[in-house]
């Protein structure tokens, strides 16, 4: 098993100071039933757009910012950003929903759909990052995780954070060279990268504890992966698929980590195959 450095021993779980004004909310959609939507890192709640068109007359989707995304307030750099997402929805979400989460924001509806059962009705997750799971199951991709994860860490320490947004972005984009994303993208996401310091909480080290309760969820489940991710991603697929009672296993050909922006419609249809 790998080591674990210091870099993810991960941030204080206990209550956030951040408020419900400080989280800026998106409505897509007009159908008659509700969902949350939750994006990845370095995103923001107008991911969703296309997904939202193909399910315009289902589903009114209720999508946030994270902190230090989109229009949200700053990231504070010190709080975790699992239990200061979770708090955000938990102030808007009181009745079932459905639930459409990416990456980071797929790892907190897992924590979600075990915490806060009776909201959650159906969850679709696209590549959820829950590398606590891969611990067990993929090492290789583990220790690679944890080594990305050390790099980002010691060049925001030393006041580096376009260095560290290019290693992330390597990893967790949909291929675009670092030197051919706009200039205030790129900057946008040198800001964003201590949030990526923020998840390991729920990403590398599983302080909620959503792993050993995975059989506990029993809503239609479906766990999405593209076929041009990064096989550590699909073993973490996978074991989700197998832990998760009656989880429908989908593949999209064509995609990497960004197929929930790049394949709407999959991901849409996805979704609908989950509603009665």
């Amino acid at each position: 098993m790998g080591s674990r450095p210091s870099d993810l021993s991960g941030q204080a779980l206990g209550r956030s100071t951040l408020s419900a004004r400080d989280v800026y909310w998106r409505k897509l959609g007009q159908g008659r039933r509700t969902a949350l939507a939750l994006h990845c890192t370095m995103a923001h709640s107008g991911a969703w757009r296309g997904v939202s068109e193909y399910l315009n007359d289902v589903l009114t989707i209720h999508a946030l910012d994270m902190p230090g995304h989109g229009r949200s307030a700053p990231y504070d750099g010190v709080s975790c950003t699992g239990t200061l997402v979770s708090e955000a929805v938990l102030e808007r979400i009181q009745a079932p929903v459905d639930v459409i989460a990416h990456s980071f924001g797929a790892v907190v509806a897992l924590q979600l759909a075990v915490s806060h059962p009776k909201i959650v009705r159906s969850l679709t997750l696209y590549e959820p990052v829950f590398f606590a799971l891969a611990r067990g199951i993929d090492l290789g991709g583990f220790d690679a995780h944890e080594a990305m994860v050390s790099r980002i860490a010691r060049a925001v320490r030393s006041g580096d954070h376009t260095a560290a947004a290019r290693d992330f972005m390597k990893q967790w984009n949909d291929g675009t060279p670092w030197a051919a994303i706009p200039k205030q993208v790129r900057d946008g996401f040198a800001r964003r990268i201590p949030f990526v310091l923020g998840s390991q909480n729920y990403v590398s080290l599983d302080t909620p504890g959503t792993l050993p309760r995975l059989g506990e969820i029993t809503v239609p489940c479906a766990i999405m992966d593209g076929v041009e991710s990064p096989p550590e991603i699909t073993s973490i697929c996978d074991g989700l698929a197998e832990r998760i009672e009656g989880a429908v296993r989908v593949r999209v050909p064509g995609a990497g980590h960004m197929g929930a922006i790049s394949h709407p419609a999959t991901v849409a249809q996805e979704v609908t195959r989950l509603i009665p």
